[in-house]
C-alpha cells in the first residue's frame, strides 16, 4: 500500500462539482460513469474523455491518474468506518486530504469534501442488497440517472473467497438489474464479470470441467482481506 502522492494535482478532465445540502452536484452533468477496481483493465479507462465520470475507491489513489499523473477521479468512495481501528495510517490520511467529493459511512468533519453515502435511500428505492462498495456504486449510479456504466478491473472471480462468492454474485446482480432498466453496461473483453465460461448443458463437459476446477480453486484462497 502506498502513501498518497502530494500535492494532489487534479486532472483538467475532472467534472466540476459542488456539495449542496449533503449532495454532490456536477455541472454540467455527465451521464456515463466508470466504476473501477485495481485489475489490469484499468488501463482501458477513458481517462481523457470528459463525457465520463470516473469513480475511485478505497486506497487506489495513486492508480487513478491521467496521462500526466494528475488525479483523475470525480468522486471517491470510502465505505468503511472512518476510524483508526478499521483504517490504517495512509487510509486516514487520504480520508482527511481527498480533494474530490468522498462518500463515507458517517459524518467526517475532518474533510469538507466528505459526504455521507445515502444507503437508506438506495435500499428504499431499489433493494437492500449490498455486499461490497461496487454494489453501492452501481445502485448509486442508477439513482443518479447515469445511462451507461463501465466496469473496469473488477476481478472478483479471482480474488478472495468472499470476493469470488459473496461480492461477485452481488455485483453481477446489480449489473443485470441495471441492464434490465435500460442502462448500457460496458465490460472490457477478458474481464470475468457477468460472464460464465461456457453454456450449461450445451457445452456439457467443457462447462462442467471448468466449473469443477474453479470451485476447487476457491478452497485454497483467503476467506477475505
Amino acid at each position: 500500500m502506498s502513501k498518497p502522492v502530494r500535492p494532489f494535482t487534479l486532472s483538467p478532465y475532472n467534472a466540476i462539482s459542488t456539495i449542496i445540502d449533503g449532495r454532490v452536484v456536477v455541472t454540467p452533468p455527465r451521464r456515463r460513469v466508470v466504476i473501477t477496481g485495481a485489475g489490469k483493465s484499468m488501463r482501458q479507462i477513458p481517462w481523457t474523455d470528459e463525457s465520463w465520470e470516473i469513480w475511485g475507491i478505497n486506497n487506489f489513489w495513486n492508480a487513478m491518474r491521467d496521462h500526466d499523473a494528475r488525479l483523475r477521479a470525480d468522486r471517491w468512495f470510502e465505505l468503511h468506518p472512518p476510524t483508526t481501528d478499521i483504517q490504517d495510517t495512509y487510509d486516514m490520511h487520504w480520508l482527511r486530504e481527498c480533494p474530490v467529493p468522498i462518500y463515507t459511512t458517517e459524518p467526517f468533519d475532518e474533510n469538507p469534501n466528505a459526504v455521507v453515502f445515502p444507503v437508506d435511500d438506495l435500499a428504499a428505492q431499489f433493494r437492500d442488497y449490498f455486499a461490497c462498495t461496487f454494489a453501492y456504486q452501481i445502485a448509486f449510479a442508477l439513482a443518479e440517472g447515469f445511462t451507461e456504466i463501465a466496469v473496469h478491473g473488477l476481478e472478483l472471480a479471482y480474488g478472495t473467497q468472499r470476493e469470488a462468492t459473496v461480492e461477485r454474485s452481488c455485483v453481477d446482480w446489480w449489473l443485470g438489474f441495471a441492464e434490465g432498466r435500460g442502462v448500457t453496461v460496458t465490460i472490457p473483453d477478458g474481464d470475468h464479470v457477468v460472464r460464465h465460461w461456457s453454456r450449461y448443458g450445451f457445452d456439457y463437459w467443457k462447462e462442467a470441467g471448468m466449473v469443477e476446477d474453479y470451485v476447487g480453486s476457491l478452497i485454497g484462497r483467503k476467506v477475505a482481506e
